[in-house]
């Protein structure tokens, strides 16, 4: 199997560093895109001469078209872009403020719009690919205290359930990726980059999980690789809890 051409945002750390990983132990070359362009080019290093690194912020459509430019230079085209950049900022509804508002849609939303948009513009090119999004089980059930950033979740994964009626003609698959519980230091970096105030939000333990632990980013990655891979050609407009069990008590 010819080796893959992959951009990873958000791939600086956590998932997105745990995807850009396992792509990379495949043998793909791989754009390692994050906002904290120090961390991905630290990033970029420790995965070798295949990988190259982008300052890239989502949130900004020409900060995103550079960067799969980049890439499709670089490599001569892409065939499988993962959108796993995102910031969390949690607490109650009433207490969040607009500006909290605007950050969470801006990055986690319009950021997924610029990514999958600029990204379907090469994988058209290159005869179709794949798109996997990161979403959470904040797509799919109320997580609790996170109203605004469920509410973001939930349209990545309406986003690409549109994605995937409208391009499949063309040969490009989308699905997303909704991720449980997870140990990254992803309320740190919202916190640091943003200087907001963050309440963890994410899964609240209203029930216990079949698996009752929090996930690894490796356990994320390897999922987003199988969906961008031949064996899951099939598979296109899904959203799939990696979570423990969590959505299903």
């Amino acid at each position: 199997m010819t080796a893959q051409r992959v951009l990873v945002t958000g791939a600086g750390s956590g998932i997105g560093r745990a995807t850009a990983e396992c792509f990379a132990r495949d043998g793909a070359s791989v754009v390692v895109c994050d906002v904290r362009g120090d961390a991905a080019a630290e990033v970029a290093d420790a995965l070798g001469d295949a990988c190259v690194a982008v300052q890239c912020d989502v949130s900004d459509e020409d900060s995103v078209a550079h960067a799969m430019m980049v890439g499709g230079q670089r490599f001569g085209g892409l065939d499988s872009v993962v959108g796993a950049a995102g910031i969390v900022m949690g607490g109650p509804a009433h207490e969040m403020s607009s500006e909290e508002w605007h950050d969470l849609v801006r990055v986690n939303l319009t950021g997924m719009f610029f990514t999958v948009k600029h990204a379907l513009r090469h994988l058209l090119a290159a005869g179709g690919g794949s798109l996997v999004t990161v979403g959470s089980v904040g797509s799919l059930v109320a997580a609790g205290r996170s109203a605004a950033y469920d509410a973001t979740k939930g349209g990545v994964v309406q986003l690409t359930r549109g994605i995937a009626a409208e391009y499949a003609e063309h040969g490009i698959r989308a699905n997303c990726v909704c991720p449980g519980h997870v140990s990254t230091n992803l309320a740190a970096n919202s916190e640091g980059v943003y200087g907001a105030s963050v309440t963890p939000a994410g899964p609240q333990r209203r029930t216990i999980p079949p698996v009752p632990r929090a996930g690894s980013p490796e356990e994320i990655a390897k999922v987003i690789a199988f969906l961008c891979s031949p064996s899951a050609s099939f598979m296109t407009g899904t959203a799939v809890p990696v979570d423990g069990g969590y959505t299903a008590v």
